[in-house]
């Protein structure tokens, strides 16, 4: 396949040049003998870790997850102290508590 071709031979057989360039093909765009594009592939992008396939089926991993036993609820006193503990300003009993 040619790498340089005029705008009616792109035309003509686009998908061809479209899948050249998918191969790593590099196309130069014609018109009337001045070069005015490339059609070129786009760099995929790189994979940051290791592809695994699936031990279970996503079915049963749902499946395992239904039967497991419900989380008892927090009682909302109980949320209410977490809450304001994690709220508060301990800065001031750190000082008082160096003195």
């Amino acid at each position: 396949m040619r790498s340089n071709i005029g705008i009616a031979e792109l035309k003509a057989h686009l998908s061809e040049y479209v899948r050249a360039a998918q191969r790593g093909g590099e196309i130069i765009i014609k018109d009337r003998q001045t070069p005015v594009a490339k059609l070129v592939p786009i760099e995929q992008p790189r994979m940051i870790g290791e592809i695994r396939r699936a031990t279970r089926s996503v079915a049963e991993v749902q499946r395992m997850l239904d039967a497991r036993p419900p989380e008892p609820p927090i009682p909302p006193e109980t949320f209410q102290r977490i809450l304001d503990e994690e709220r508060a300003d301990h800065s001031d009993e750190w000082i008082f508590s160096r003195t």
